[in-house]
């Protein structure tokens, strides 16, 4: 079993002589809570996270009556003891940013949200694709809810921002 302490200087400590930075939370608000219950692997993380498609979106919603996209990515990560803060700016700040090369299977994917006009992010969502493999990623629309989309598509690959490994998955 991995062992987690986050240090006062942002760094995390997994096991001897294996340190990870973080990035700094944005507000005093926002928390990690990095105790997993289970051993946290991308395959049971992607199986819970199917398990709401089609569940409709609602601004600020956190269950089955609906899911903002924060919302989501908070509630399938919750389920595995790991604790996000509830916006998709807020756990743009929480891992280690990985290369697009890199992305992984329950990797955070993070995108600017649809009013052009803003520059930050405003949208995450899950990989759900392997390494190597076109990028795939479930996430709730706002127009479909709990949805699978690909970053290739136009809409995504002209909006998307960078990807976040919060744990190391096995």
């Amino acid at each position: 079993m991995t062992c987690w302490l986050l240090l006062k200087s942002g760094f995390l400590l997994a096991q001897p002589d294996t340190v990870i930075q973080l990035h700094l939370l944005p507000k005093t608000s926002d928390s990690l809570t990095l105790k997993p219950r289970q051993k946290l692997q991308a395959d049971s993380l992607v199986k819970y996270a199917y398990s709401f498609m089609g569940d409709r979106y609602r601004r600020g919603g956190t269950s089955t009556k609906g899911f903002d996209c924060s919302g989501f990515t908070m509630t399938v990560f919750a389920k595995f003891g790991v604790k996000l803060p509830h916006t998709s700016a807020g756990q743009s700040f929480i891992g280690v940013e990985v290369s697009k090369k890199q992305i992984s299977k329950g990797d955070l994917i993070f995108f600017r949200g649809r009013n052009s006009r803003r520059r930050g992010i405003g949208h995450v969502g899950i990989v759900i694709s392997e390494k190597g493999k076109p990028v795939e990623f479930i996430h709730s629309s706002t127009s479909a809810g709990v949805r699978i989309d690909r970053l290739d598509s136009e809409y995504y690959r002209k909006r998307y921002m960078k990807t976040t490994r919060v744990l190391p998955l096995k």
